[in-house]
């Protein structure tokens, strides 16, 4: 695969809040698997609601590719990890006006709904990392599967 054709992951989140680190948590994840793919938002470089307009514009700038867009969310099924195509809304659940970014969706339910600063805030990071971890393989899976 060329290199300019390689997916693109955006994983969105924050280390700051205990249920909103998920997409940080992947992103880590994918950079020490070393696949074949862009990867943006890690614990040491998060794309949160402050920066994410920007993050989107570059990547949709310079990559060509697909754009997966990996975050945490809120419902009922707490521990239900999502693929879709189509992209997803950050924040939507918070209120918050971000655009709609990526192709296909990975999503995982961190907290219950209604969502409350409160209870996002007080999920455990083993349980998010647990989540994070079967979220990097599924996506290291859709990776192979394209890569073939």
């Amino acid at each position: 695969m060329k290199r300019e054709n390689l997916p693109v992951i955006m994983c969105i989140g924050t280390d700051l809040v205990g249920g909103d680190c998920l997409g940080p948590l992947v992103g880590q994840l994918l950079i020490a698997r070393n696949l074949p793919c862009f990867v943006y938002g890690t614990l040491y470089d998060p794309i949160t609601a402050l920066n994410l307009k920007d993050y989107y514009a570059f990547i949709k700038k310079n990559h060509i590719s697909t754009v997966i867009a990996v975050d945490s969310c809120v419902g009922e099924n707490v521990g239900r990890i999502s693929v879709n195509s189509g992209g997803l809304l950050p924040g939507a659940a918070g209120g918050k006006d971000l655009p709609m970014v990526g192709d296909i969706s990975v999503t995982a339910v961190t907290s219950s709904y209604p969502p409350s600063d409160k209870r996002f805030a007080s999920v455990r990071l083993g349980f998010v990392y647990s989540l994070a971890l079967q979220v990097a393989d599924t996506i290291e899976t859709l990776i192979k599967g394209v890569a073939v």
